[in-house]
């Protein structure tokens, strides 16, 4: 019970949980998540990100974040990217497997954010693993008091059902979606856009989902050579979107 009333107690000083999740791998949920905790931080937000996927944790890759992690009286500190700071499972795993059962997960999802200094925060992004397991239920009730919940889902059918039933798990558990982005939605080449996974109508989404359609993200195949950070930077496109994404997140996070 400690964990938990100290988790709590460090969730009082955070405004906004936005928690990302799809419901399946293979989305570019990491990939959202990193980049719209980096741009809620280039907007003068304090900003934190948090990645809880246990057993695939993305983090450390997209920001180029790495052990060791520094312990003070205060707990555990983020690795701070400029002015972002970052926690992540992945942090203490490394690449080793994480075989961990469900009560175990969820205690180690509590730790987490109980034991990491997060001071005083604007927004935290939360990086949910894939599925709807221990995890995602442990955070969902976690962060329940402030939370909405942001949905990843690309033009395809296949992942639109699935992202779709997460969105009926949040309504149970009284989580409320503040809208959806579809990623790798299209492909620039040149000046034309390429719809390579298929063209989603908006509308159509927007029923099926339930939710808001917030942005659509281009497809970035340069996204592992050139890193998160440096595409942000270079990529316009890019760039807007995903500003374009946070000001929607904010604007219904304060509604």
């Amino acid at each position: 019970m400690f964990q938990q009333d100290q988790a709590f107690t460090r969730l009082k000083r955070i405004r906004h949980v936005i928690l990302v999740g799809s419901g399946k791998g293979g989305v570019g949920k990491s990939f959202v998540a990193s980049a719209l905790a980096v741009t809620l931080s280039k907007e003068g937000f304090s900003t934190a990100l948090l990645d809880i996927d246990v057993h695939g944790p993305s983090l450390p890759s997209y920001l180029d974040a790495r052990p060791p992690i520094r312990s003070t009286k205060e707990g555990l500190e983020p690795k701070a990217i400029g002015k972002l700071k970052t926690m992540s499972v992945g942090f203490f795993t490394g690449d080793r497997p994480a075989p961990l059962k469900g009560g175990e997960k969820q205690a180690l999802v509590t730790q987490l954010l109980a034991q990491t200094n997060w001071g005083r925060l604007d927004y935290m992004v939360v990086d949910l693993p894939p599925g709807t397991g221990d995890e995602l239920l442990a955070a969902f009730r976690l962060f329940a008091d402030n939370c909405r919940l942001l949905l990843v889902a690309t033009p395809s059918k296949r992942a639109l059902s699935v992202v779709a039933k997460l969105s009926k798990l949040a309504k149970q558990e009284k989580v409320e979606v503040v809208g959806f982005v579809l990623n790798m939605s299209y492909l620039v080449v040149g000046k034309k856009k390429l719809y390579v996974l298929g063209k989603a109508e908006p509308k159509s989404v927007e029923k099926v989902l339930g939710a808001k359609l917030l942005a659509e993200i281009p497809l970035e195949p340069k996204v592992n050579e050139e890193g998160l950070l440096l595409l942000l930077k270079n990529n316009k496109e890019l760039a807007e979107a995903f500003r374009s994404l946070s000001k929607g997140v904010g604007a219904r996070a304060h509604s």
